[in-house]
């Protein structure tokens, strides 16, 4: 099955939509939203709750996108809001970047040339199917232990029924999920 994303987007004529669409996400849009809700009969559910992530294009907030964002915030839902470079919405962001706790909102401005990039790994930190080559082991790294954490590494991975090399991996893989804090070649602003 695949992600489910919600797009929010009035300013790049269709380019994220056809970005996520073209790498088989499941796309809903404030439109099709609409759509839905008039055919659900009975009104219990909510359009957040059937998304994984959102992209919202936030250079012009609206009420509308004022309202998404906050959803988001309270649904705790991974969002990545872009803005064109040079055309920040200062106070939108101001309120989003003010939260001191770990948030769900990261921000990004964006170039014609950048903002697919910049879809593609917001995306990839929630849908591991869309990892390319840049996640095939290529760097060769050699690492000192002592004896007793490389019996430790070695009973762990024999453990997990991994080689120590993938074993290793995996482990810094689910550090790297797990932090917040990281920001992949200062990516996210």
């Amino acid at each position: 099955m695949s992600m489910r994303i919600y797009i929010h987007d009035e300013k790049t004529a269709g380019r994220i939509q056809k970005y996520c669409e073209s790498v088989g996400l499941d796309v809903l849009t404030p439109s099709r939203v609409r759509e839905l809700a008039g055919d659900n009969t009975n009104g219990s559910s909510f359009f957040l709750d059937t998304v994984d992530i959102l992209l919202v294009e936030v250079t012009k907030p609206t009420q509308e996108i004022h309202f998404v964002l906050a959803q988001a915030i309270l649904a705790n839902k991974p969002t990545l809001c872009l803005y064109g470079k040079n055309q920040s919405p200062r106070e939108l962001l101001s309120y989003i970047k003010k939260r001191k706790a770990p948030r769900p909102i990261k921000t990004y401005s964006y170039t014609d040339k950048t903002l697919e990039d910049a879809i593609k790994k917001f995306i990839i930190r929630y849908d591991p199917s869309q990892q390319e080559h840049d996640d095939i082991p290529s760097i060769k790294f050699t690492l000192r232990l002592t004896p007793r954490h490389e019996r430790y590494l070695q009973w762990a991975s024999e453990k997990a029924g991994l080689n120590k090399a993938d074993f290793l991996r995996e482990q810094l893989s689910n550090m790297q999920e797990e932090d917040d804090t990281f920001v992949e070649e200062e990516f996210y602003e």
